[in-house]
Formats: C-alpha cells, structure tokens, sequence
C-alpha cells in the first residue's frame, strides 16, 4: 500500500522538476509553443504542459490524504497510475536529453508541426513529448474521480457549517419577532433564509 504511494509521489516530484524547465528549453532552442497538437488539437505546447504541471498538483494534493486514497482506488488502479506517471516522465526526461542534444546549425524546427525539426539528413523528427498525450488522458479520469471525493468532503464540511448557521439564524429569528422589521428587512432576512436552505 504505501509502497504504491511513495513510488507516486516520487513519480509526481519527478515530473513537476522535469517539467519545470521544458517550456523555456523549448522557447530557446525556437520551437513555437503556441502550435496545436493532440489527437483533436485540443493543446497548445504551452497548455500540454501547464497540464502536465497541473496534473501533478492534483495528484500530490490528492495523494497527502493517503488513506482516502488507498481507500478509495484499488492496488491495480494505483498500479496502473505509477505506470502512466512513469511513462509521462519519461518522455519528459527524453525530451530534456533531445532539447540538450539539438543543435540549431544542423536542425530546423518546423513551423508547421508542433514538437518537431528537420534533422541534417532533412529527416522530419517529432520530440518524444508528443508521446506524452496518451498518458495524460489515462490519467485524467482518476484525477477527476478523485477530485470529486474532495468536492464531496468540502461539500460535507460546509453542509455542516451551513446548518450550524441555520439553527443560530432560526433562534435570532424568535428574537427579531419581537422587533418589528421594515419591509427591505423582513425580505432580506426571507432571502438569507432561501440561500441557506438552497446550499444544504
């Protein structure tokens, strides 16, 4: 169990360090981070890898709860997260190892596609970052199952704050019966009422 966490977390280091630098690696070796790629053309490089930064936080926020996380995915499906966290740094950690090595007298980046360059045999090349797509969108809907675990905790929490405030306004309500309440009051007081009961 908590090996399967550790391997995680250090996937999910990992990669936020590896990913840290790639965009700017990128910007001064001349590629165009703002060329579209993604089966759909659903990312800009900029925004595949603010992505990939961003999947890490939510894995490491989602992992600090160890035991909500063992508790609410299997050993298969942490399993199967540690290998595409794995894969993805990979290909980041290849990618840094292709961006280190080109050498922009003998490559051209291509205007065009984004990710890749003219080699000098004129051989169009493609980072290994654009391998990285699959493994993102296997890993997007454990992030959001998870996600919605904490939605659901947050939800809960402010349920009960709710209607702590509820019962306070229901007993400050017998003493404002006492008061008489201008029309713009009472009506406030109806509406607060309203949006209490609407949010439990």
């Amino acid at each position: 169990m908590a090996n399967s966490i550790t391997c995680i977390n250090s996937l999910l280091v990992g990669l936020k360090t590896t990913n840290s630098g790639l965009l700017l690696k990128l910007q001064q070796r001349g590629f165009d981070t703002s060329l579209n790629v993604g089966p759909e053309q659903e990312y800009t490089v900029k925004t595949l890898i603010h992505t990939i930064d961003n999947l890490c936080i939510q894995f490491l926020t989602i992992t600090a709860k160890r035991t909500q996380f063992v508790q609410r995915t299997s050993f298969n499906e942490r399993k199967e997260i540690e290998s595409c966290l794995n894969y993805l740094h990979n290909c980041l950690e290849q990618t840094q190892q292709e961006l280190d090595a080109f050498n922009a007298e003998n490559h051209q980046c291509n205007k065009e596609l984004a990710l890749s360059y003219t080699n000098d045999c004129g051989q169009n090349i493609g980072l290994r970052l654009l391998d990285a797509m699959h493994c993102i969108d296997l890993l997007k809907p454990y992030s959001r199952m998870l996600e919605m675990v904490t939605a659901q905790e947050r939800i809960h929490a402010l349920s009960a704050v709710l209607e702590t405030l509820l019962s306070k306004e229901a007993s400050a309500k017998a003493d404002y019966d006492d008061v008489e309440l201008t029309h713009e009051q009472s009506g406030a007081l109806q509406l607060s009422q309203y949006l209490i009961r609407q949010a439990l």
